[in-house]
């Protein structure tokens, strides 16, 4: 206890040395955090230099996108024409040169003749400076005549003696039933609607793709 009193200025003094060393260390570490750190000037500068004019979006559309959305409808049956079909089959025979022998029949048939385009067919092209894409949609045709044999019906037939009708005359009956089908569709404008219902489904198609909203479609 008699030392504490001897050496108490001591004690006072070496305390405040030691608070004295602090503060200049802790002074000296945020003068270097000062240094390190960019002034409210280097920072206005920084952005001044990062900060660029706008940049100019270009949207354009993809035709590959677009064709390949076409392709994978296949062959598009676009128009149907039903019909239910009265025809007469004639199948005539000269006997000994002179003598005429014929047997006939008047029967129908229900069936379909379908239509349509292949789109895999279809060309496209783009222009980007106008604005336009082109598509070239090739010609409907015919793709099949379906024939329901279950509805088959004989109206009136007559049989020669000399010159029955066979199973082969049926057949050959058919195949013409189906010709004369396929001429009356064509009269009755399938190819014509099935190339107009063709291009609407091609542009609703296109016109479903945001991409392709900035452009005008052409179809040929």
């Amino acid at each position: 206890m008699e030392f504490f009193k001897k050496n108490k200025n001591y004690l006072y003094i070496v305390v405040i040395l030691i608070a004295v060393i602090t503060m200049l260390v802790l002074l000296t570490d945020y003068k270097k955090n000062a240094n390190s750190e960019p002034s409210l000037a280097d920072i206005a500068a920084t952005e001044s230099t990062v900060k660029k004019s706008p940049a100019k979006v270009i949207v354009t559309v993809n035709t590959e996108t677009i064709r390949e959305g076409i392709a994978n409808m296949g062959t598009l049956i676009t128009q149907e024409y039903y019909f239910t079909q009265v025809e007469k089959y004639t199948k005539e025979k000269t006997i000994m040169k002179f003598i005429t022998s014929s047997s006939e029949f008047l029967y129908s048939y229900d069936g379909a003749v379908t239509a349509g385009v292949d789109f895999e067919k279809i060309a496209i092209s783009k222009d980007d400076d106008a604005k336009t894409i082109t598509i070239d949609i090739p010609d409907s045709e015919i793709f099949s005549v379906n024939i329901d044999k279950d509805t088959f019906k004989i109206y009136s037939e007559k049989d020669s003696l000399w010159n029955p009708l066979k199973l082969e005359d049926y057949n050959t009956s058919l195949a013409k039933f189906e010709a004369a089908a396929k001429e009356k569709a064509l009269a009755n404008g399938i190819l014509e609607k099935s190339d107009a219902q063709a291009k609407t489904i091609i542009e609703n198609f296109v016109n479903s793709l945001p991409e392709a909203s900035k452009y005008q479609i052409e179809i040929k």
